[in-house]
């Protein structure tokens, strides 16, 4: 049967970017549009003159939309498949002539498959969004509360938490933990959180002889004693006033001084030594230890009312290594605050911070201060390698194992491979740009993950 279409109607209907294929009453193809080349890999002269019937047996497109329509009477509208793998949501209509007969079948299909591809890529960037989103408002948690305190792990954000709930208060507070945890930098931030106008005064019990720490705690009056000054001594209890005494080491001290410690909070008076009349202080008492109080108490060398007394907010600070989220953001923080110390502009490679992931850090967070402050001093290299490294954290005993799964979970074990994989890339790429390329992933994920795992502290790169 022969077709009539004008120049202009042809031209339309094949730019349209849709197939067009119109079929006669017997199934066969008298017409395609340019479109269908793209659809289903054929050109429509292999197509036109051809049964739908064929067609759809050698899978150019399944089901057949034109056949279903024949076989039915009416309008169909379906999914089908190209033999590209393209998914086609297909309609099949009939055309009828001026007597009411139906002459013509008109197929057209839109490929949905570019549809699904872009709601996974919506969805997926949703999920980038909200990731992004649950990261801006850590930040800003953090910075409307002046935090200055590394704390990405749970375990570090429930300190914080805490310490952010009494900071206001007149509660005394005793952080425990295993020594160079952190615990007089968490003293002296609860202290500026706090609303007292006073010093923040640190004395540590431990590095001072017991004959001397009285009079360093409360002073003494003029000839107390011989050697003492003249003028007499304020003691470092009335260098708090209103403000905090931080007692750190608080285990270490002697039986003699909890007795008058113990005195002291209850009725915030003291005296010099010398001296027969009380003094009234106002401060706010922080103590530390890295001991077992209650251990000390039923050793019989602490007394159980001052633990009570001192212990009325106790907060545990967790060891390094059971804050495996903070690790990379303290070594990066680190690395800026001592180059930016000693007027410096040096770098750690990403093989070395490889190392320095996978170390213990018995030490705590001092141990990793003083290696990083040691390696930008004593390092003549600008970029510092594993080698520069101590013995005990030489690479060759750091290898990579499941027995990392003894200590590790496997969201950490995730973790740290996708940091050394950003650190390579970064290393060999430059910019952000490029390093999206390399990853496979979108520029503004790179960077996102950048500043995440907060590796853009001391390593500017160009986009």
């Amino acid at each position: 049967m022969a077709i009539e279409y004008s120049l202009e109607v042809d031209k339309i209907v094949d730019r349209i970017y849709t197939d067009v294929i119109i079929v006669d009453m017997d199934g066969i193809v008298v017409f395609a549009n340019d479109s269908t080349e793209h659809w289903f890999d054929m050109k429509k002269e292999e197509i036109i003159g051809r049964s739908v019937y064929e067609l759809e047996k050698e899978r150019v497109f399944y089901p057949s939309i034109a056949r279903k329509v024949l076989e039915t009477g009416e309008k169909q509208t379906m999914v089908q498949q190209s033999q590209n793998g393209k998914n086609l949501l297909v309609t099949g209509n009939m055309v009828y002539d001026e007597q009411g007969q139906v002459r013509l079948i008109a197929c057209y299909s839109q490929d949905f498959t570019e549809l699904e591809k872009l709601k996974a890529y919506i969805k997926k960037m949703g999920g980038e969004l909200d990731s992004i989103k649950q990261e801006l408002e850590h930040l800003k948690h953090y910075k409307e509360n002046g935090s200055t305190i590394i704390a990405r792990s749970n375990n570090m954000q429930q300190v914080l938490t805490m310490m952010n709930r009494v900071a206001e208060t007149e509660a005394a507070v005793l952080f425990t933990g295993e020594s160079g945890v952190g615990k007089s930098l968490l003293a002296e931030h609860l202290h500026q959180k706090s609303n007292r106008k006073g010093n923040f005064v640190p004395i540590n019990c431990a590095s001072i002889p017991e004959s001397l720490l009285e009079s360093e705690l409360f002073g003494y009056t003029a000839g107390a004693f011989t050697g003492a000054n003249p003028k007499g001594k304020k003691g470092l209890v009335e260098e708090a006033q209103d403000g905090t005494l931080f007692l750190d080491e608080i285990g270490e001290l002697s039986f003699n001084l909890q007795a008058k410690l113990l005195q002291l909070i209850q009725e915030k008076t003291f005296y010099r030594i010398g001296d027969t009349e009380p003094r009234e202080v106002n401060f706010r008492l922080i103590t530390a230890t890295h001991v077992d109080l209650e251990k000390r108490i039923g050793e019989g060398k602490f007394r159980e009312d001052l633990f009570f007394r001192l212990s009325v907010i106790h907060i545990p600070i967790p060891s390094l290594k059971e804050r495996q989220e903070d690790l990379l953001a303290l070594i990066m923080e680190f690395t800026r605050t001592f180059n930016e110390r000693y007027h410096l502009e040096k770098e750690l490679s990403h093989h070395t911070i490889d190392c320095l992931l996978r170390y213990s850090w018995p030490g705590n967070v001092r141990e990793l201060a003083n290696i990083i402050e040691r390696l930008l001093l004593t390092v003549e290299d600008q970029t510092i390698q594993p080698e520069h490294l101590p013995e005990r954290m030489n690479p060759h005993h750091l290898s990579v194992s499941l027995d990392d799964i003894d200590r590790k979970s496997l969201a950490e074990i995730m973790r740290d491979t996708e940091i050394k994989v950003l650190l390579e890339a970064r290393e060999r790429c430059g910019s952000t740009t490029k390093m999206a390329t390399y990853l496979g992933v979108s520029q503004p994920t790179v960077v996102r993950k950048l500043q995440k795992y907060g590796l853009t502290t001391n390593h500017h790169i160009n986009e």
